[in-house]
Formats: C-alpha cells, sequence, structure tokens
C-alpha cells in the first residue's frame, strides 16, 4: 500500500509539471513515462518512480529545486533543445559523435545484459559457460557478444518465458537479457527457481543528458551527488524500494 501512495504521490507531482504549474526552478528535467527506448512491459512506473525520487535526492544534497517533467518521447530532444529543459533522462549511449553535442552524466542505472542461472547454479560469467549453452532471443544484438566466446553453444528462442523455462527444466545453462527485463522474470514468474548471476556485462545504462556549452553545471552536481548517494547507502535503498538493481543479486 506504501508503494501504491508512494509512486501516486511522485505520479502526481510529474502532472502538475506537465500542466505548467508556474514554480521557479533552478533546473528544469524531462522524462518519459512510458521509457519508449526500452522494452520494459510492466516496469514502466517503478522506473519512473525511481528516476524520481533519485533526482530529487540529488537536488536535496545540492540545495537545489530541479522541476521534473513527464513529456512524451518524441518531443523530448526537440525539447530540450529549444530550452524548455536542461537536461533530459535517456538510454542513449555517450558515443563520439554525441558527445560533441551533448553532455552525458554517469550512469545511474545499468540496463546491459546479465547472465541468469538457476538457483543452485555456481556460474557468474560467460567464461564459465564455455562448452554449454546459453540462451538467446532470436535477433538480440547480444548475439555480438556471444561471438567473442566461440566455446559458449548459443540456443535461439523466440520468447523469453519459453527460453527461462528451458532454463528451469536444465535444457540450457543459462539466459543472457538485458537487466531490467531479467529483474522483472526473477523477481515475479521465476522467483523461486532462477536469479541473476552476473553484474550488467556492458555500460549501457541511464543518465542525464544536456545540450553541450549549457548544461555542464547540472551535470556535474547530479554526477557529485550520485556518488555521495552510493557510497552513503542511499541509492541502494531507492533501488530496493522499486525493486531496482544494478548489481547482481541471489534472491
Amino acid at each position: 500500500m506504501y508503494k501504491i501512495i508512494a509512486v501516486l504521490g511522485i505520479l502526481c507531482s510529474l502532472l502538475l509539471g506537465s500542466c505548467g504549474r508556474k514554480l521557479h526552478y533552478d533546473y528544469k528535467v524531462a522524462l518519459d513515462a512510458q521509457w519508449f527506448s526500452l522494452n520494459i512491459p510492466g516496469r514502466s512506473t517503478s522506473l519512473t518512480a525511481f528516476t524520481t525520487e533519485l533526482i530529487e535526492a540529488c537536488a536535496t544534497l545540492e540545495k537545489l529545486k530541479i522541476g521534473i517533467f513527464q513529456k512524451s518521447w518524441s518531443n523530448l530532444m526537440l525539447g530540450m533543445q529549444e530550452g524548455h529543459y536542461q537536461a533530459i533522462c535517456t538510454s542513449m549511449q555517450p558515443y563520439l559523435f554525441y558527445e560533441k553535442l551533448y553532455v552525458f552524466s554517469d550512469i545511474y542505472l545499468k540496463t546491459g545484459p546479465v547472465i541468469v542461472v538457476e538457483k543452485n547454479s555456481t556460474i557468474q560469467s560467460l567464461e564459465q559457460l564455455a562448452d554449454m549453452e546459453m540462451g538467446i532471443l532470436r535477433g538480440s544484438s547480444y548475439a555480438l557478444i556471444l561471438e567473442k566466446y566461440p566455446q559458449i553453444i548459443q540456443r535461439t528462442y523466440d520468447s523469453i518465458p519459453s527460453m527461462l523455462y528451458d532454463l528451469t527444466k536444465g535444457k540450457v545453462d543459462g539466459a543472457l537479457l538485458d537487466n531490467l527485463t531479467a529483474q522483472s522474470f526473477v523477481q515475479d514468474l521465476f522467483q523461486s527457481q532462477l536469479k541473476i548471476s552476473s553484474d550488467p556485462l556492458t555500460q549501457e545504462g541511464l543518465r542525464l543528458i544536456g545540450i553541450r556549452g549549457k548544461s555542464e553545471e547540472l551535470i556535474r552536481r547530479f554526477n557529485r551527488s550520485l556518488s555521495k548517494l552510493k557510497s552513503n547507502g542511499v541509492y541502494s535503498k531507492i533501488a530496493q524500494k522499486w525493486r531496482l538493481k544494478e548489481d547482481k543479486t541471489d534472491s
């Protein structure tokens, strides 16, 4: 019940912001509450609540007033370029051609692929899967990761449930899924059977980005406060509250 009330409170604050409530902010940040760029059915509300609470905690540390606004995915970048807000929450990665235009924060939530195994498995790395079978979704870009490990036998699947069901039956030895999707299935449908056994294997993740030459101070202060929140344990508490984790969990 507490989490439901908390989510409603956060969404109400976002709605007030979206409706143009006239308040003074040191900075404005926008996000797409549906997280269109991520394939996370059923997790968007938790991710929005986590992001909002995290940014608010950073603002408190820095003694800032940061307005958080909900915008459609198609309008996020344009709104930032037009100066309606100083940063957006995004899964864009800091490739060289982007860094010429935008300034990127540190990752505040890793979303890259993780290894999923049976509860009693001791496998924690791809190296340990040599000569074993790894489940992967058909057409997944993660196949490129497995190309570096030719000893791993790939088995492709058309759906996540069928892949994870085979994993519980020992038909494959592991599965490769993005962090947020893996958490959804491991925490719910397969809670008693499967676990995440690795940290995310790539540097994919959620960041704040702003226009280069305009948003450096906001990004610098966000990075500083994010580091403090991770050091003092507050980050971990917020992540656990919304059932989101960066690192592996054996639960």
